[in-house]
């Protein structure tokens, strides 16, 4: 079935890339991350000193079971909860910077010969079809130069998503009436955030690695970062929601009793014998596949030079999870928080949304770092 011809689309359309060639109307973007819980939206404001100030957001859960995976189940649900999101939020600006993830999606480090821009473009392209799980004339690529090295040619980062994941995560946003300007990748704005965060520790250690962990709902994206770029990324189908569905089914209580005695115990503030039984048991299958995928990479690279781990996402509230991290991983681990990224009123947010955005907000406020050329 065709769509009709709209006049007043088409126009508007006309205006809008008259507009962003002539750089005109606003330049900032939202940033948008549609995750398996909930609808999170950030509006930032860049300073003149190159600093970013939050200036809204709004987190708006998501019926469950909308979204499996990276598999849009209920598209319905979904705009309109990103419409609620962003009335809610009373944002500025319609444009949007959408982040993608899921295993449709993939960033990588390569090591180039160099040459002109279209010849690291032909072998960006010829090296993505050895290594990306999905059919390149499909995917959507993108790359970013970040310097020479030492072996005298080019290190690059390369974002590739299938096109068709991309296109219907678009209709959600254009469906609820918004414009996507740009499509990131979750773990590039999670980086982006990173960078900011540790930028003092980067530049006193230059050569060193560090681990990062977004641990969600129902899944965890591991990045090592090395040299200024990502070196290495794995999404492992680990999350908190595990711990949730086990505490659920083992003590007969609904999803939100669940999810109180896990992260905040009983009345008295205590994580009682049965609940520390169940998550012990849930996060030793998470530390043993985290082990693996770290032992993975430093086996094919030799690179055990690392600095530190930063965690972040909803579940990195689990009582003693960054302790046991530390014991696993053998250096310091700690709390990636993106507000120390930004500046904000405090008379603007109470301090649920403070600890909201603490802990599950990096991914979109990194996503809102981003802004019209």
């Amino acid at each position: 079935m065709s769509t009709p011809f709209d006049p007043k689309k088409v126009i508007d359309d006309l205006v809008e890339q008259i507009k962003d060639s002539l750089k005109l109307g606003p330049r900032n973007l939202v940033g948008i991350d549609i995750g398996f819980s909930a609808i999170k939206i950030v509006e930032l404001k860049k300073n003149k000193k190159n600093t970013y100030e939050l200036i809204k957001h709004s987190f708006v859960p998501l019926p469950e079971g909308a979204l499996i995976e990276d598999e849009i189940q209920n598209g319905e649900q979904i705009t309109e909860t990103i419409e609620r999101a962003y009335k809610q939020g009373k944002f500025g600006t319609p444009n949007v910077c959408l982040g993608l993830w899921g295993p449709n999606t993939i960033a990588r480090r390569l090591q180039l010969a160099g040459g002109t821009t279209e010849e690291i473009e032909d072998q960006v392209i010829w090296e993505a079809e050895q290594y990306i799980p999905f059919d390149v004339e499909d995917s959507s690529i993108s790359f970013h130069i970040i310097g020479e090295n030492e072996g005298g040619g080019v290190d690059v980062v390369v974002a590739a998503a299938r096109k068709d994941v991309i296109d219907s995560f678009k209709d959600l946003i254009v469906n609820a009436g918004l414009k996507v300007k740009i499509v990131d990748l979750i773990q590039i704005s999670l980086v982006n955030v990173f960078e900011k965060v540790a930028a003092e520790e980067l530049e006193a250690a230059e050569r060193s690695s560090w681990v990062i962990l977004d641990i969600g709902a129902q899944k965890t994206e591991f990045l090592i970062y090395k040299n200024g770029m990502i070196s290495f990324a794995k999404q492992i189908n680990i999350g908190g929601l595990m711990i949730t569905e086990e505490i659920q089914r083992q003590m007969g209580v609904n999803y939100k009793e669940a999810e109180d005695l896990k992260i905040t115990g009983d009345d008295k503030g205590n994580l009682p014998e049965e609940i520390v039984e169940i998550m012990d048991a849930v996060i030793e299958s998470f530390f043993a596949e985290l082990k693996k995928t770290l032992d993975f990479y430093i086996s094919s690279t030799s690179d055990e030079a690392f600095s530190g781990c930063y965690i972040t996402g909803g579940s990195s509230q689990i009582p003693g999870l960054l302790e046991g991290l530390e014991a696993l991983l053998g250096f310091k681990v700690s709390i990636l928080n993106p507000l120390d990224a930004v500046t904000y009123d405090e008379s603007d947010f109470d301090d649920e949304e403070l600890n909201d955005l603490s802990y599950r907000g990096t991914c979109v406020i990194g996503l809102a770092m981003r802004e019209l050329n």
